[in-house]
């Protein structure tokens, strides 16, 4: 505040005067910025709850989706023979499988080299490779002095569907490994050497070739039936369900031939764990709910929601679809509460897993296998509709964070508003009292100057006497 006594050359403290002034003044910002912050409190907890309510959604979303419902289960008694998979419209069976023979890849030995250094041939030509089944013909160029090794690589860029490789059988013996990229008969090749200068086909330069294994077809046998492939994928005998062989068979009758039981049957555990999601993501939605919205005399201990009804209107719609049951539209009609999920003390859901798999492997499950997303028994829209709905742009939840949002840049725009007031009036402020403060500085220097031409009048009539 001001003071009366001069301080320095001034006579008023001005800066501490405008501050007190600007204090006062500060009061109307000091309001906006409280109310920004109430503001901007409900909008976070609005946002909060509103990921709760996705996470609803996702859960519900997994609920309506028909494959939770119509998982399939797999077992084979031999895995390391053959094994099972099923998709959804797969239907329950166990089947005996034997399995005689895989298909396997053929297997080329030219052998006849005594290092990899070798060379193939004196002579320039082609080495040729041909497709038994189709009869095409991939040939190699050979060049006069090439080695084993460089014959390898030759045949390994040239795209015959064959992979080359060089193989040492004994401390002097040494072969190129040829094998077929691809398993069955049809992938069963031949091979000759036709030197330019003749044209006569032939083999490489003192070399003998053998075939240690031959291109097959795969053939099984299942509940009796005999499947013959030219893969060791079987995913056509039965609709949904693929058998693969899973290592190297080869047994001279169906006596001899190896075997195992595989099963295919049906599970609730998907359909069990989609309904727990559900309950789950419900609970934390309705725990966050009555956090929020907590009512009580002592405004410290109120959720910042408390007296908003939107989350009121959100849950109470909820639960109300939860508490009327679901149909499939064909007059097909459950209630959660006969599933096993019950009401706890304190208004969040509890799920008896005894009753819940009896449920869903009556009714319940043939109406959520239908992927009805929890239609209510009354109306058209599904729970999962309305909860989707709320948290979409426009929505119950999103309008209400949308609404407090703008509320806040409104503020924020009155907040800049009434600063730039308040710059202009410190200024202002400022100026007066620095104007006032001159005039009075300038009026004690005055008083201070007539004190001092007083005080040597009164001195000099002293001496005069």
């Amino acid at each position: 505040m001001a003071t009366i006594a001069a301080t320095g050359t001034s006579v008023l403290d001005v800066v501490s005067i405008v501050s007190g002034l600007m204090e006062v003044e500060n009061l109307a910002l000091t309001k906006i910025d409280k109310r920004i912050s109430a503001v901007n409190t409900k909008v976070s907890a609005l946002g909060s709850f509103m990921a709760k309510a996705s996470a609803l959604q996702t859960a519900l979303d997994t609920l309506g989706t028909a494959s939770s419902f119509t998982a399939r289960t797999t077992t084979s008694s031999n895995s390391a023979l053959v094994t099972v998979a099923a998709t959804t419209s797969a239907d329950a069976a166990t089947l005996a499988v034997q399995v005689k023979q895989s298909a396997l890849a053929q297997q080329t030995l030219v052998s006849g080299f005594g290092s990899a250094a070798d060379s193939v041939s004196t002579e320039a030509g082609a080495f040729n490779l041909t497709n038994t089944a189709t009869s095409a013909v991939t040939a190699v160029a050979v060049t006069a002095g090439m080695t084993l090794t460089e014959l390898a690589a030759a045949i390994n860029e040239s795209d015959a569907g064959v992979s080359a490789s060089v193989v040492q059988q004994t401390d002097t013996g040494w072969s190129l490994l040829l094998t077929s990229d691809s398993v069955g008969a049809d992938q069963a090749f031949s091979t000759g050497f036709t030197p330019t200068s003749t044209g006569v086909a032939g083999s490489l330069d003192n070399t003998t070739t053998s075939e240690p294994q031959s291109a097959t077809d795969a053939a099984i046998r299942v509940n009796g039936i005999d499947y013959s492939r030219s893969s060791n994928t079987f995913s056509d005998i039965l609709s949904g369900v693929t058998l693969t062989l899973n290592q190297p068979v080869s047994a001279a009758d169906w006596d001899s031939a190896s075997s195992a039981s595989v099963s295919v049957g049906t599970s609730n555990s998907k359909a069990a764990s989609a309904v727990n999601a559900v309950v789950t993501a419900y609970n934390e939605a309705y725990t966050l709910y009555k956090s929020l919205t907590r009512s009580n005399a002592d405004a410290s201990l109120r959720g910042p929601l408390s007296g908003d009804q939107t989350l009121h209107n959100f849950m109470g719609q909820v639960r109300a679809m939860i508490d009327g049951g679901f149909n499939d539209g064909a007059g097909n009609n459950v209630r959660f509460y006969n599933a096993g999920i019950t009401t706890a003390a304190d208004g969040t859901l509890k799920v008896d897993s005894a009753e819940l798999t009896t449920a869903l492997e009556g009714t319940l499950g043939t109406i959520l296998a239908n992927g009805t997303s929890v239609r209510p028994a009354t109306g058209t829209q599904s729970l999962l509709a309305y909860v989707r709905s709320s948290v979409l742009t426009g929505g119950l939840l999103a309008s209400g964070k949308t609404s407090g949002e703008s509320m806040v840049d409104s503020l924020n725009d009155q907040r800049d508003t009434v600063s730039g007031r308040l710059v202009s009036k410190q200024a202002r402020y400022t100026a007066q009292y620095a104007r006032l403060d001159a005039m009075l500085t300038g009026m004690q220097q005055t008083s201070t100057a007539l004190q001092g031409a007083l005080d040597s009048i009164k001195a000099q009539n002293e001496a005069n006497k």
